[in-house]
């Protein structure tokens, strides 16, 4: 895939959003200084963060381009950068990385959460939430039909 789509990938924004919000809350921090969205997509998981830690610095991060331009527009008042997880080094230790349904992109969980975990300050939190969802009927059914072709 060249890049994602974030009009496709908002068209199911309520359901994307809920995992996310179950997600932040159960961090359990009070006034973190630093957040970071680790996969932020379009924004929807930033904005939550924002509107839960109003006092904060957020950061939103991704690799694609096109979802980093819609966070952008949706919050303007937010620093996004291009990044990725697996190699990603933070300028100062975040208080919270949030990786919500972005590590399941990515191999070598063995290494890759310690990592992360590593740079986080002192207290800080690592919130993260994989699907796996991979033998559920619908996506059984997806690789059917993709499968079968046209």
């Amino acid at each position: 895939m060249a890049d994602w789509n974030p009009a496709l990938y908002t068209r199911f924004e309520d359901e994307r959003t809920r995992p996310a919000a179950e997600l932040l809350a159960r961090v359990p921090l009070y006034a973190p200084r630093l957040a970071v969205d680790l996969g932020c997509g379009p924004g929807n998981s930033t904005a939550l963060i924002a509107a839960r830690f109003p006092d904060a610095e957020v950061i939103g991060l991704d690799t694609s381009p096109a979802m980093l331009e819609s966070a952008r527009v949706r919050l303007p008042d937010l620093t996004f950068a291009q990044a990725d997880a697996a190699t990603w080094v933070p300028e100062r230790a975040p208080d919270l990385i949030y990786a919500n349904a972005v590590l399941q992109w990515l191999p070598d969980h063995g290494t890759l959460l310690p990592r992360l975990l590593g740079l986080l300050a002192p207290g800080g939190v690592l919130a993260v939430q994989m699907p796996d969802n991979l033998a559920e009927p619908t996506h059984c059914l997806m690789r059917e039909v993709a499968a079968a072709g046209p």
